[in-house]
């Protein structure tokens, strides 16, 4: 199935790209320290410098009015201009470690260290205030935190210094729980369905790729690779997403993107691109776009099904 190009540009090398929930745009992280919202034509809407010191995973309010940045001690909050409107101070991460942050309607979600251990945090978007606070164990090296549609709950895909990559559930009302969803401590949650009632995984090294159900992680359907590429070294790439309410989009480790339906992740069609499209990154919107991009080169291509698919 053929890949319709909506836009190209070319950006700082990258450190990160993703989706902004809530938001028909996309935000951009260069290595430079540039933190970018990008608009479907790729324009750029707003850029801002992050703090020197800048450590983790970055987020960007659904109105695109302030930016919430990781550093190593702190969580900061900058406005459009960049300029600071307020900061929370935590623990220091370890050298190979680092925090990251969503918003949701309930407020502002970041993963912390504290003296007791890590926590993740819904602070109050407005002045800092934490709101409510949730054990997250073991320790964390790396963290990304999905907002679930429902505004309340909150997906965690975390990393661990066993190379153990977990996935919890938690939310903003209700009990201070931190649910972790079985099976297994080798795959990553990319995406929760707009339905609320399902969640995407992906595998580390081989796997298969997975939809369990919301919350408590019971397989749906899974995809082995081998099923799925014709190289048998060939396996599930970490970048996957909803494309659509019916549509996977997913990648593999030899810069293959693949549609799945949406229950049963049955192979649909191969995305066809054009000789020079960069495809070492793959960022899915379920609104039927998504993004490709070379890290080093900077380069990111806006993309859609051709009419019909």
């Amino acid at each position: 199935m053929r890949a319709q190009l909506l836009a190209r540009a070319t950006l700082p090398s990258l450190w990160s790209l993703d989706r902004i929930p809530g938001a028909a745009a996309w935000l951009a992280h260069g290595v430079d320290g540039s933190l970018v919202v990008l608009d479907d034509s790729l324009a750029v809407v707003r850029e801002i410098r992050l703090p020197e010191d800048w450590k983790g995973g970055h987020s960007v309010t659904p109105d695109l009015a302030r930016f919430v940045a990781s550093t190593p001690d702190r969580v900061v909050v900058l406005g459009a201009d960049g300029t600071e409107v307020w900061s929370h101070p935590h623990v220091p991460w370890q050298s190979e470690e680092a925090g990251s942050s969503a918003v949701t309607a309930a407020g502002i979600w970041a993963v912390v260290r504290t003296a007791e251990g890590d926590r993740c945090v819904l602070f109050d978007a407005a002045d800092g205030a934490p709101r409510a606070i949730r054990p997250v164990a073991p320790a964390t090296v790396g963290s990304e935190l999905i907002p679930h549609p429902d505004g309340v709950h909150l997906g965690l895909a975390a990393s661990h210094t066993d190379d153990a990559y977990r996935i919890f559930v938690l939310a903003s009302a209700g009990s201070e729980e931190v649910a972790e969803v079985p099976p297994g401590d080798s795959r990553v949650l990319t995406d929760i369905h707009a339905s609320g009632l399902m969640m995407l995984t992906t595998p580390i090294e081989a796997g298969p790729l997975s939809l369990v159900r919301f919350p408590d992680g019971a397989v749906i359907a899974a995809r082995p690779g081998e099923q799925v590429f014709p190289d048998p070294d060939e396996v599930f790439d970490i970048y996957a997403g909803f494309l659509r309410r019916d549509l996977v989009l997913a990648a593999s480790s030899g810069e293959r993107h693949v549609l799945f339906s949406v229950p049963d992740l049955r192979a649909v069609a191969e995305i066809e691109y054009p000789e020079d499209a960069p495809r070492e990154w793959l960022v899915v919107r379920s609104d039927g776009i998504w993004l490709t991009a070379d890290a080093e080169s900077g380069t990111v291509c806006a993309w859609t099904l051709e009419s019909g698919g």
